[in-house]
């Protein structure tokens, strides 16, 4: 037997209207503000180039993923928190990895919301950022749920979605957002190479944080072999300690990420933005800027030196 045809339930688009403006005042009055970051990357062209940090930021068509994942834009957009009391998740636990940390979340964004502020996505996507501004915390979206109002009132399309998130895992991606907050937020985990410095052949300008240290032909970056983003300079004879980054940092030392090259020993390394310039003394690659417990590349390849001659043609066998 059909539904009573003295109720319109399915297809009453006044009172889909008014759910949806409710759903909308409720996440603008109990939500939180925060910043939705798409991953660019995968929008360019397979193989392109980016012409500030020499980076490939195209699609790679064989492998159909983007080999350095790019942020370049930031959104400001109100989301409903609904992991409001600690993370989610297993938290930490011990694995066949070693020690796992996995704290999730979940946030609900309306639709109309999202697609009035997000200019370049007609949802949220797998693979973009999350910022939270009072927890100084980026959680990456690893599952949109498209159905949580389950065609409420017959409405096709959903009043909100919700966005399962997991901490964000630092791993050489780019952040150029031009929201230094937001820029900033991996220096402190991101592998980085501490890069001594000739101080006293340097201008008056020096290496800011963000900018883009780079090598090649002096006063053409269009032709820059070797670049990185810099984290921290100490321009002092003496260490010194910031709130960014653990541990200290060197005197006369230029400590670098995400370097795309090989920087040469003697040559300049100069500042994009700035235009500071300084004759590179020395760096060891294997020595990252930030030493942990479990970072051993260093202290391995000094012990293997006891045991094995690569002076040698093959340090490995017979000659």
């Amino acid at each position: 037997m059909p539904t009573s045809v003295y109720f319109n339930n399915q297809e009453a688009s006044r009172e889909q209207l008014l759910l949806e403006d409710m759903v909308i005042e409720s996440i603008k009055n109990h939500g939180i503000d925060i910043y939705y970051l798409p991953r660019s990357s995968r929008d360019f062209p397979a193989g392109q180039l980016d012409d500030y940090t020499k980076h490939v930021k195209g699609v790679d068509d064989l492998f159909g993923d983007d080999p350095v994942k790019y942020y370049d834009s930031a959104f400001k957009i109100d989301m409903y928190l609904e992991t409001f009391n600690d993370y989610g998740g297993q938290q930490e636990f011990f694995s066949k990895f070693g020690l796992q940390v996995e704290k999730t979340a979940r946030v609900a964004v309306a639709r109309r919301t999202f697609e009035k502020y997000v200019t370049t996505r007609n949802l949220p996507k797998e693979g973009d950022l999350i910022y939270m501004p009072a927890q100084r915390k980026l959680m990456e979206i690893r599952f949109v749920e498209r159905d949580v109002s389950f065609f409420q009132l017959g409405k096709r399309l959903p009043y909100m979605y919700v966005l399962s998130l997991e901490t964000f895992k630092y791993n050489g991606e780019l952040l150029a957002t031009g929201i230094q907050e937001i820029d900033f937020v991996c220096d402190d985990t991101a592998l980085s190479t501490n890069f001594v410095v000739d101080t006293a052949t340097m201008s008056a300008e020096s290496f800011i944080r963000g900018e883009i240290a780079w090598q090649g032909p002096a006063g053409d970056f269009a032709n820059a072999n070797t670049t990185g983003i810099v984290t921290q300079f100490n321009r002092t004879t003496n260490d010194i300690y910031n709130e960014y980054v653990d541990g200290p940092m060197p005197a006369e030392t230029l400590r670098l990420r995400n370097i795309k090259g090989s920087f040469t020993v003697g040559d300049p390394i100069y500042g994009f933005t700035t235009g500071a310039s300084a004759n590179l003394v020395s760096y060891n690659i294997l020595q990252t800027g930030t030493e942990g417990e479990i970072m051993d590349n260093w202290q391995i390849e000094q012990e293997a030196n006891t045991y094995l001659d690569f002076s040698e043609s093959n340090p490995f066998g017979e000659p």
